[in-house]
């Protein structure tokens, strides 16, 4: 999966084309730890302000490749070691649940499998059987779901979220392994519970003994003996009812010393009687009669709970630690776990030790919330609760659907499930549950797609409970048989894994897109002749041999800022002055404001969309010329020196030229123009009519002079409205609004006369 859809050879990363969007991101702060130097961090494709993107998974993979690795090979091994790590995690805390491998390992197998339906409307268009095997080997794209909502057109629901986001399977490892610490202590005070309790029944059967043993002292000889048979029949029980524990048939593949002895099993309801027989117990001589054990030998409860809270505190707060060092790998596990673990300190126990892990947790987490989630160049951010966020009108009715979609069959599996689990593992479910609520309650970015990653979350435990429902369907017994539980299980597993198989050769059948990463002349003059923290001014692209030399842009492709939070319409605005500006003094400035060295220029640049009107020709004639190679689409780079050129010290500030001014009140610039006329030198003048003034320009648009101002007296304008020029060049203005008249005006703008 790791190396079909991100390989490298002969000096090129080999992208999958579903992948390539969303390696932009991923490979540029790899290359940025690797061999650039992005400490502090910034994101690579939104420069000049503190990341808030989830940085540090590939901050290891930069490292690895700091060692020596090839990117690639960095980068999927720690991808294959986590995702395995995250497996085995999964698995054991399947065992611990349910006390069975078998579940534990059902239950990390259907991670490959989703569950969801989008296979049948697939299979439903196929026409033969030949034909939708056909179609499924040569299938290229992941299957979309029925909604036309974000992410589900390219297949979300399936592994192509683990093998675009790299870093997720990591959190969900911590937040799983987590899980698997809290299900043992569950299990362990249980099991101290039960202890106490036997040891309390111990205590009573010795006190009864020897009060029956005392009351023979009073009886004849041969009526001691007789009686001694009587009272060594069992005479107390002790039936401690531990609702933490599992009933007996959520226990599973014991093994049989385990079962010899039920205390040791947590959740085996047991009996604890004095079933003793006279000959294992002789009668006592009559003058010895031995006393009942002291009183307080049974601990009082408050100090046992004491003794546990700091046995186990310990354990709680390293988890705490575990938790909070999330944000930083992927912040949508933290708040996940957060929900998760917060209807766990409701519905459980050792809430003490909760609140340490939450204390501890909370702690460490912040300052990288508050690192991520705040700062100048933050875009607003919406309310925070947003009903029904993930879907359009979402009805009760809608909600439902698109569960049911999404999950499929694995609904009904669920509710066997619970039907068969203890109160327990329900109430594990019910914590689970709260993510489903998180997801479609709470807006935590603007980007949807953040909140799917709740819903990932969420069916990586269900698939536990899908796994025990199929364990126990396979071993009912109906009239003395399993062949029909068998047969309903193999069905409905059938019927959940043909999404998860049909998407497994997208993987495989897409194209690559390649980027060079090294053996590159651009990159290796980058490395030697730019610094490390130098940032570039360049056209908007996903990948680029700038980024791949570790260095960094002002702005890349405009979805990775916009969905990391930045304000992507400033940066916008920014850009386009910068690559549109015919001021050069203005120019120079916003380039040093934002700490820019660099500026590249090529086709993509002068001929793409979003600028208009490239002006090349001011830095061509300001700034050094660096590096040109038509080989890279005709990339040219400039220099932004670090003290303004002479001659550009002698420019004007704001000296612009008619076609380029745009709204505004300075030099060149209009609001609402509503005449034109042109002299008989050939130079053009516009009547500005909101800002009360006549400029004027030569034959070329370049700016010449104002003339007038706003106001009512002789040779001041309005509103001048319409504009005419006689053949003395002498210019006649209408005037509209308060003034109501026409001036005639020197070519110079003196005053004449007016009607």
């Amino acid at each position: 999966m790791m190396f079909a859809s991100f390989n490298s050879s002969g000096g090129k990363l080999k992208i999958s084309n579903p992948e390539y969007s969303d390696f932009g991101p991923n490979t540029a702060l790899m290359q940025s730890f690797a061999v650039g130097h992005n400490f502090p961090t910034e994101y690579p494709h939104f420069s000049g302000d503190r990341i808030r993107y989830h940085f540090l998974f590939y901050f290891q993979a930069g490292n690895l490749e700091f060692l020596g690795l090839d990117p690639a090979w960095s980068l999927n091994l720690l991808s294959i070691t986590t995702l395995v790590a995250m497996l085995i995690v999964v698995m054991t805390l399947g065992e611990m649940l349910f006390n069975s491998r078998t579940v534990g390992r059902l239950g990390s197998l259907l991670f490959f499998f989703f569950g969801s339906l989008s296979y049948v409307p697939f299979l439903h268009k196929q026409v033969s059987i030949r034909a939708a095997i056909e179609a499924i080997k040569h299938r290229g794209d992941f299957l979309p779901s029925i909604f036309p909502y974000r992410g589900e057109q390219w297949g979300t629901w399936s592994q192509v979220t683990y093998l675009n986001q790299r870093h997720f399977a990591s959190a969900i490892g911590i937040f799983m392994l987590v899980l698997v610490f809290l299900v043992i202590q569950y299990r362990a005070r249980a099991a101290r519970r039960i202890n106490t309790n036997r040891s309390k029944g111990h205590f009573i059967n010795d006190v009864a003994a020897w009060l029956r043993r005392g009351a023979r002292m009073f009886l004849p000889l041969t009526s001691r003996r007789h009686s001694a048979v009587a009272t060594m029949s069992p005479s107390h029980e002790i039936v401690p009812n531990d609702t933490l524990s599992p009933e007996p048939d959520a226990l599973t593949e014991t093994s049989p010393s385990a079962m010899s002895d039920r205390s040791q099993v947590g959740g085996y309801n047991y009996r604890l009687s004095d079933d003793a027989t006279p000959a294992e117990n002789p009668a006592e001589p009559e003058t010895e009669v031995t006393p009942p054990p002291p009183l307080t030998e049974v601990k009082p409860q408050t100090m046992v709970r004491a003794e546990s809270f700091r046995a186990t505190v310990p354990g709680f707060i390293f988890s705490g630690v575990l938790l909070g060092l999330i944000p930083m790998w992927n912040s949508a596990l933290f708040i996940a776990a957060a929900a998760v673990l917060g209807v766990l300190f409701i519905l459980f126990p050792l809430r003490l030790q909760m609140l340490a892990l939450a204390i501890t947790a909370g702690l460490i987490a912040l300052p990288q919330m508050l690192y991520l989630g705040t700062g100048s160049g933050r875009a607003p951010m919406p309310r925070l609760f947003h009903w029904g966020y993930m879907v359009d009108q979402p009805t009760a009715m809608n909600v439902a659907k698109y569960l049911g979609f999404t999950f499929g069959f694995k609904w009904l599996l669920i509710a066997l499930a619970l039907i068969f689990a203890s109160w327990f593992q329900r109430r594990l479910f019910l914590a689970a549950l709260s993510l489903l609520g998180v997801a479609f309650c709470f807006q935590f970015t603007i980007e949807v797609l953040a909140n799917q990653k709740f819903l990932h979350s969420w069916v990586i435990i269900a698939n536990l409970f899908v796994a025990f429902a199929l364990w126990r369907l396979w071993r009912l017994s109906l009239g003395g048989t399993t062949l029909p539980g068998k047969f309903v299980a193999t069905a409905l597993f059938l019927l959940i894994i043909p999404g998860g198989v049909i998407d497994f050769f997208p993987i495989h059948n897409t194209g690559w897109s390649e980027v060079q990463y090294q053996n590159d002349p651009l990159i290796d003059w980058l490395k030697k002749n730019t610094k490390p923290r130098d940032i570039f001014l360049t056209d908007r692209f996903v990948t680029h041999p700038i980024l791949m030399a570790g260095r960094r842009v002002l702005y890349g492709w405009p979805y990775y800022g916009w969905s990391a939070g930045y304000d992507a319409s400033k940066h916008d605005r920014l850009y386009a002055e910068l690559f549109e500006g015919k001021d050069p003094w203005k120019v120079y400035h916003l380039l040093k404001d934002n700490g820019i060295k660099y500026v590249v220029y090529d086709n993509a640049v002068r001929q793409g969309q979003f600028i208009k009107r490239p002006n090349e020709q001011l830095y061509a004639t300001y700034f050094p010329k660096v590096f040109e190679d038509s080989r890279y689409n005709g990339l040219v780079i400039y220099k932004v020196p670090d003290t303004s050129p002479p001659k550009l010290n002698a420019l004007p500030e704001g000296v612009t030229n008619m076609f380029e001014g745009g709204k505004g009140a300075g030099k060149g610039e209009f609001d609402s123009p509503t005449g034109i006329a042109v002299d008989p030198s050939g130079n053009i003048l516009v009547a500005d009519t909101n800002n009360g003034r006549i400029e004027k320009f030569s034959s070329t648009g370049a700016f010449l002079s104002i003339i007038g101002m706003k106001g009512s007296g002789h040779g001041q304008l309005g509103e001048p409205n319409g504009i005419a020029v006689d053949r003395a060049g002498n210019i006649y203005v209408a005037e509209v609004g308060s003034n109501h008249r026409v001036q005639k005006l020197a070519p110079d703008g003196t005053f004449i006369a007016e009607w």
